[in-house]
């Protein structure tokens, strides 16, 4: 399979594909081919997509290459879920979304060519980042659970086995900024107010608290109850897998003979945080897996096991919250590649 291989007309490639073969080196292209290598694609137009959703292709894709390197064993009999899904003799269901843009609002691809522009107000503004994409999460996770009611949980390869969901939020630019921030408030109500710390840290002494917000209102005046995993009201999503980084700058980082800057921002085991430069990144950087307590069929805590993978856990009786992973994980990057024309290489 190769898909850079154009198969649609160039009117309607989607606009991350054509940036994506005007910069790119041919390097990157052998990469992401790489990573496909093995996918079966069932329905004989997974190149298409990629060419002309591009978004919601490239984030199966990064899990396809994820779950290989994590030893899963994948059954392709069956078109639909995304994976089915086997490793140490347990079986699990995989269906991968993505959030996107309303139709009203900016396309993450909407970015200011000027780095000082894109960032202008970028801090005054973090909840409103932060609440529109909660809305957008909440929007594809109820779409989702919709449909494991409606039909998934009769297929016989599916029921009785955990069924976990994997996000990637491409919601609105600088989207790979959020971390953690909107999926905990959807997921556990847990959220931290960093833009109220940073207009008046004294309000803080001990550093920022976490607080809950119950609801977020949307524009047409309804509001999302937040705190899914609080109750049984998703049993069925046994957890939830969440990767804000998972953009093609992994693909860019991931090379061995990269050129340019390529910085690292860390959270460490104390949560503090550092930086490093020309770190090697692995694919799971960056890695949530987030368990659903009152999940019908918990995911068992070991198939995603592994230092730089956070995995997020809730005690249902004192909603404690745990964030398990080993010395360091992935909260960010800076990636400024350089493309060598040829006759720079020879020289």
């Amino acid at each position: 399979m190769d898909l850079f291989k154009q198969v649609v007309p160039y009117k309607k490639l989607h606009p991350n594909f054509v940036s994506l073969i005007s910069v790119a080196p041919k390097e990157d292209y052998e990469i992401l081919n790489e990573w496909i290598n093995g996918f079966s694609d069932r329905d004989n137009k997974f190149v298409k997509e990629f060419q002309t959703t591009f978004n919601s292709s490239f984030w199966e894709i990064y899990l396809y290459k994820l779950f290989k390197e994590l030893d899963f064993n994948f059954d392709w009999n069956y078109n639909r879920p995304d994976f089915v899904l086997e490793k140490n003799g347990i079986e699990l269901i995989v269906e991968a979304t993505i959030s996107s843009n309303a139709q009203d609002e900016i396309p993450e691809w909407e970015k200011e060519d000027d780095i000082r522009k894109r960032y202008d107000g970028y801090l005054d503004n973090m909840n409103k980042k932060n609440m529109y994409s909660i809305i957008r999460l909440s929007n594809s996770f109820s779409s989702k659970l919709r449909k494991y009611r409606d039909g998934y949980n009769r297929l016989s390869h599916v029921r009785n086995k955990p069924f976990v969901l994997a996000i990637s939020p491409f919601e609105q630019p600088l989207h790979y900024h959020q971390y953690d921030r909107p999926i905990m408030a959807l997921l556990y109500d847990f959220y931290l107010d960093e833009e109220e710390y940073i207009k008046d840290p004294k309000k803080f002494p001990n550093g920022l608290i976490d607080k809950r917000l119950y609801t977020v209102g949307k524009s047409n005046g309804s509001e999302i109850e937040l705190g899914f995993f609080l109750d049984d009201r998703a049993s069925e999503i046994s957890a939830v897998l969440f990767n804000p980084v998972a953009t093609f700058t992994k693909v860019q980082n991931m090379r061995e003979d990269k050129v340019g800057l390529f910085a690292h921002q860390w959270l460490s085991k104390d949560y503090s945080m550092y930086l490093t430069k020309d770190a090697q990144e692995l694919i799971e950087d960056g890695l949530f897996v987030f368990h659903n307590p009152y999940a019908k069929y918990p995911l068992d805590r070991n198939l995603f096991k592994r230092e730089r993978i956070c995995q997020v856990f809730m005690d249902k009786d004192s909603l404690w919250i745990e964030r398990e992973f080993g010395e360091k994980h992935l909260f960010g990057r800076i990636t400024m590649g350089i493309k060598l024309v040829d006759e720079i290489k020879e020289k």
